[in-house]
């Protein structure tokens, strides 16, 4: 990108695809992540003079190996010709947690001319430091996620050996009682 089309980029207003993204159902459903993500964006982007396009939001996971649904449909939109120039996100964890992908994504964003913010703070794509720091960023927060789920894994295995339910739905007709650790049957249900 040359200083014209710098300049040109510029002067055109900010139209914003902001990603809201929270990692469990829960979250969405019931905590106030979505929520307060949202009214952070959209000051950002009233400060900026921008406009709102669209919001990309819900639960999904960012770590690596999971399937990023709503990543992947502002990224499509974004590549495609829709309406906007800018993407937006509280802080890079909510962009992802895997940096392979965020590298490839950020490459896509480059080529389709989409500028990429952090609340306020834009990254230059173009610029070796802003693309560390972006990486580095995301780095850090896959590296929290892959610990998050190696201590809860570890502690899954510990309930397991002590006979305790570790995830899912229990078997049918069958409780744990917590007071006693032990499992029972569902007089009930028998």
């Amino acid at each position: 990108m040359n200083s014209t089309q710098a300049a040109a980029t510029k002067a055109e207003q900010l139209i914003f695809a902001v990603l809201i993204r929270v990692s469990t159902e829960s979250q969405a459903k019931k905590g106030e992540s979505i929520f307060t993500q949202r009214k952070q964006l959209e000051n950002a982007i009233s400060q900026l003079n921008g406009r709102l396009h669209k919001r990309y939001e819900g639960h999904e996971h960012a770590t690596p190996e999971q399937e990023r649904t709503i990543l992947k449909e502002l990224m499509e939109d974004g590549v495609n010709g829709k309406l906007f120039n800018a993407v937006m996100v509280t802080d890079t964890s909510r962009w992802s947690r895997d940096n392979k992908k965020s590298k490839e994504y950020i490459e896509l964003l480059k080529k389709a001319g989409i500028r990429f913010f952090v609340n306020t703070r834009e990254y230059n794509l173009y610029d070796p430091m802003e693309s560390f720091i972006i990486g580095m960023g995301v780095e850090v927060a896959e590296f929290f996620a892959k610990e998050q789920s190696y201590k809860s894994l570890i502690n899954r295995i510990e309930l397991a050996k002590k006979g305790h339910p570790t995830c899912g739905k229990l078997p049918y007709g069958r409780y744990f009682d917590k007071k006693t650790g032990e499992w029972k049957v569902d007089a009930e249900k028998k």
